[in-house]
């Protein structure tokens, strides 16, 4: 059974995590997934952190494809880390993991909260821990990258180009201008900061932050060469030389001043304070993605960053 470290590398891996009960081996839910040894009709009892369209499949029969070399049996009632694989009349899941469940699904459910904000504290709390530079800013200009627009004009006169493959998931890179009012994570010594985000509305990066000329918030920030993470495979199909110092990619990446808690708690929670974070996380793992350290400077300035970013002052708790 996963435990400890190895039950939050599951959890950051597996977007749908949910526990169900098996009604059937070797079937399924769905016409156009192949029955095999590996196939199961599991009924989902609880959900405990999904994306929104997983996210109330609590009570429906869904097709579970079992990774690794583990079995269940019917009847049997399991933990499931699972990613989507097909969505039509049903549901189909490839599971990464499972683990069996020794205490009632209903009383789990009653302890995790909505499965929806779960999934995007964490998705929050990981990508902060791996920003290299956490900014609150304002997007002055968005471009397209100049090689891009060299390789569209040259495709319009018929010259040759040397852009590359163009995939069906092709992020459509855009960078955007933003002008640093305070640096929460990190260090950079100017000014601004060019951001490279994907502004395509493909199923792959329609949750991505879409910038724009005015826009204000916290910019969650990585490096331009190494943040694309699972989607770089792809993403090279339409690489771009002109990348930006930064990339965007996620949509835990980006979040306005109007939006409470997330970054700003983030921020300014300091480090040995708790920060609220999944019950099944090791303390190490909470401790590990608390925020940076606020000193008197930096709590002046973000007082001067809040009253000027917020369109109505909050109370302060």
């Amino acid at each position: 059974m996963p435990t400890g470290s190895k039950a939050e590398a599951l959890a950051q891996d597996a977007r749908f995590v949910f526990i169900g009960t098996v009604q059937k081996l070797r079937a399924v839910t769905m016409d156009d997934v192949p029955i095999d040894d590996r196939t199961a009709i599991v009924r989902v009892d609880e959900v405990i952190h999904a994306p929104e369209v997983l996210a109330h499949y609590a009570g429906h029969e869904i097709t579970v494809h079992l990774g690794g070399r583990k079995r269940v049996q019917a009847g049997q009632q399991a933990k499931f880390y699972t990613n989507g694989w097909l969505f039509g009349d049903s549901v189909a899941v490839e599971s990464i993991d499972h683990e069996d469940v020794k205490r009632p699904a209903a009383a789990a459910g009653r302890e995790i909260g909505d499965p929806m904000r779960r999934l995007a504290q964490r998705d929050l709390q990981g990508r902060f821990a791996d920003a290299t530079l956490v900014v609150s800013g304002r997007v002055t200009s968005v471009r397209m990258p100049d090689d891009l627009v060299a390789a569209r004009s040259a495709r319009g006169s018929a010259a040759p180009t040397t852009i590359g493959r163009i995939s069906e998931h092709d992020p459509d890179w855009r960078i955007a201008e933003v002008q640093v009012d305070e640096v929460h994570k990190g260090a950079h010594p100017k000014g601004t900061v060019s951001v490279r985000f994907p502004s395509s509305q493909d199923v792959m990066w329609h949750d991505a932050p879409k910038f724009h000329p005015g826009q204000e918030g916290f910019f969650v920030l990585h490096k331009s060469d190494q943040a694309v993470g699972k989607k770089a495979a792809v993403a090279r199909g339409a690489a771009v030389q002109d990348q930006g110092e930064f990339v965007a990619p996620h949509a835990a990446d980006f979040q306005p001043f109007s939006d409470p808690g997330g970054v700003r708690q983030l921020i300014e929670t300091p480090e040995d304070d708790a920060v609220p974070t999944p019950s099944d996380q090791p303390r190490e793992v909470q401790r590990r993605k608390g925020s940076a350290k606020v000193t008197p400077a930096s709590s002046a300035r973000r007082k001067r960053t809040t009253r000027r970013a917020s369109a109505a002052p909050r109370k302060r708790r």
